[in-house]
């Protein structure tokens, strides 16, 4: 699905972002695109420069940047040390990485880690255009829902009760399975991030690893997902599943 530029500025226009790249070239050329479409952009050429940059604007502003952008291979600290250090002090912090083919041998242990997107060098502006726009509409929807709050909003009837893990229609509660019931709170608990099949497993069945399967796991998100026709679950391949919360 191509976006249009116009629909992806609409959203990113008031959003701060931070972009860590040790390709000057690299840097210089993207740097050029995120200034057109975003409030405030800061730069760094290595994850150590980056973290420090990270820090004085939470300092500076008293808030976290809205989107991290980085490599993985950089000097000094690398993109996986930048990513891990920025999740101790802001768990909540939307990453995206832009690294080479050849690394996307980390795709999977950035997902674990709660990485939003994954996007290859070099530069697709039609794909960025895509991602970005996905996580500057999942920004602007966390920014509405706020995780932590007693009612999460999931569609025009649809709340999640976070104190009493009940899922209303219109004040109805929907009546869910333990398993469908600990899946929500999964997936409200990680929002924008992908709960990955082994989180998901380790949570359905901790002390029966034997039952754990995908087909298994398949089974409950199509029932769930039939009591949630107005909410999408994504199912990203061979990686989890994520819910895409997209209140009125």
């Amino acid at each position: 699905m191509q976006i249009d530029y116009h629909v992806t500025a609409a959203l990113t226009k008031n959003l701060s972002l931070l972009y860590a790249e040790d390709d000057p070239f690299f840097l210089k050329e993207t740097q050029e695109i995120f200034k057109e479409l975003f409030a405030h952009v800061d730069t760094a050429s290595n994850g150590e420069e980056a973290l420090a940059v990270y820090q004085n604007f939470k300092t500076n502003t008293g808030k976290y940047y809205d989107l991290v952008v980085t490599d993985i291979n950089m000097p000094k600290m690398n993109g996986i040390e930048l990513i891990k250090t920025i999740y101790t002090c802001n768990p909540d912090q939307s990453i995206i990485v832009i690294s080479a083919h050849s690394e996307s041998k980390y795709l999977l242990e950035l997902i674990n880690m709660g990485i939003e997107q994954f996007l290859l060098k070099p530069n697709n502006y039609d794909t960025m255009l895509h991602v970005l726009h996905q996580s500057a509409s999942k920004i602007a929807t966390n920014q509405k829902t706020i995780s932590n709050s007693l009612h999460v909003k999931l569609s025009h009837n649809l709340t999640w009760n976070t104190q009493t893990s009940l899922l209303l229609d219109q004040g109805n509660v929907i009546k869910l399975t333990k398993n469908e019931t600990l899946l929500m709170a999964l997936f409200i608990k990680n929002h924008y991030k992908i709960s990955t099949l082994g989180e998901i497993f380790d949570l359905l069945w901790p002390n029966e690893p034997h039952l754990a399967s995908v087909e298994t796991l398949k089974s409950i998100i199509s029932r769930l997902r039939k009591k949630l026709p107005s909410v999408i679950i994504e199912n990203i391949y061979s990686l989890g599943y994520r819910m895409v919360i997209k209140p009125d």
